[in-house]
């Protein structure tokens, strides 16, 4: 499997990025064969203090700590190892600026040979694009989850739950002592030639529905990537937030081939 990567950013109308993304280095073939290729976005919390700080501070202890991997740890056990270590970085940032919530969301996909492996805290998403369909992948963290399970129960009304204002509150983030909402798969994903992963920060996902998106994967993983941001710039969203998207695009060895 060849991967191809492509990403694209935008600040919004926030005053500053708190977004972050980053990726191993897919020519380091020794590398490649046991670690793969490793996308990774975090989204600091605009609620907190220093959320651009724990994002980007998140992203680089990742890529730092998975780089490490040698060749007999498992990509699962490199990529909760790689999670902890920018879960304690962005703890030490919060003891270091004397604050007392600093957070950032995380969101991490490793392609390895045909297989998908992904771990994931907050609400930034992962979605598989095939056969011109897309899917979520990861889950999302967020207080709607107790909400719904509340209102399935009968202790709160359907209405309650959906009109909560804190329905989109995160349950689980970078910089909590104790990480007791991880997602994960906990067996390798098959990837066929052709499928595309995307991560991406909630600006994409707010300001688009999977039907605008998913017409726009039928292209390289680069342009894919700047036409989702210019689709939702076109949009002119009031308020919009910071925008990242990171795309994994995967091509069979000998479609790659015969295209050099």
């Amino acid at each position: 499997m060849i991967v191809l990567p492509g990403n694209c950013q935008y600040i919004g109308a926030r005053s500053s990025q708190q977004d972050a993304f980053g990726f191993s280095d897919k020519d380091d073939l020794a590398f490649v064969a046991h670690g793969g290729v490793l996308a990774v976005v975090a989204d600091g919390m605009g609620g907190m203090a220093h959320g651009g700080e724990a994002s980007h501070m998140a992203v680089r202890a990742f890529l730092h700590a998975y780089m490490a991997k040698s060749a007999d740890e498992t990509v699962p056990a490199a990529l909760h190892r790689a999670l902890d270590e920018a879960n304690q970085a962005v703890i030490s940032l919060a003891y270091q600026a004397d604050a007392e919530d600093v957070g950032t969301t995380l969101v991490a996909a490793v392609i390895h040979g045909d297989a998908l492996h992904w771990v994931s805290v907050g609400d930034s998403r992962l979605y598989l694009w095939r056969d011109r369909q897309l899917t979520q992948l990861n889950a999302d963290h967020i207080y709607a989850n107790d909400l719904d399970r509340d209102a399935a129960n009968g202790n709160i009304s359907r209405e309650d739950a959906e009109n909560h204002p804190e329905r989109r509150s995160l349950t689980s983030y970078l910089g909590l002592t104790r990480l007791d909402l991880i997602d994960h798969n906990p067996q390798p994903f098959p990837l066929f030639g052709g499928d595309r992963i995307l991560l991406c920060s909630d600006g994409l996902y707010v300001a688009l529905v999977e039907s605008e998106i998913a017409p726009l994967f039928n292209r390289d993983a680069q342009q894919a990537a700047e036409d989702l941001v210019a689709l939702v710039l076109a949009k002119n969203r009031p308020g919009q937030d910071n925008l990242t998207v990171a795309i994994l695009a995967c091509e069979s060895d000998s479609i790659h081939k015969s295209r050099g």
